[in-house]
């Protein structure tokens, strides 16, 4: 005999459902007390690094998810300040890695993974848009063709 497995109950499928929201709730809680540290220390050492900025950025994301069902323009704008915010402090915390790792001083390793993984979010953001461009241009021309004959 097998017994029928059930799906999650409503409640808990996280398409724009409650576990989504809870997510993104807990996410920008503790994103924004890592965020508060870092300000704390930044101000202890005298200097901010590149990467103490992740931290707000991830709760700013949080907050552009919670703001989507009511205020789905702001929550775009929100999402495209972040991108570019994280590509600018990604690309100076992989540089200065970089450059340490090729003179051979001391480098951060964090700030290297980080270069790393915003040089992979740039090259699939690229492809991303290179594919919706081609698509457009491709149904363009469908309609083009559809319209002349």
């Amino acid at each position: 005999m097998s017994a029928k497995i059930d799906s999650l109950p409503p409640k808990f499928h996280c398409k724009r459902g409650l576990m989504s929201r809870r997510i993104s709730q807990g996410v920008l809680v503790i994103c924004s007390i890592g965020a508060m540290i870092n300000i704390v220390d930044a101000i202890g050492t005298g200097h901010l690094e590149p990467h103490d900025v992740f931290p707000a950025l991830v709760a700013l994301g949080a907050g552009g998810e919670l703001l989507k069902e009511q205020r789905p323009r702001a929550a775009k704008v929100l999402d495209a300040v972040i991108s570019v915010l994280l590509v600018v402090a990604g690309s100076v915390a992989g540089a200065r890695a970089w450059a340490s790792l090729f003179r051979g001083t001391a480098r951060d390793w964090l700030d290297l993974g980080i270069g790393v993984l915003v040089a992979l979010y740039v090259a699939v953001g690229a492809g991303r848009l290179l594919a919706h461009l081609s698509r457009r241009a491709s149904r363009s021309r469908m309609h083009a063709d559809m319209f002349s004959a």
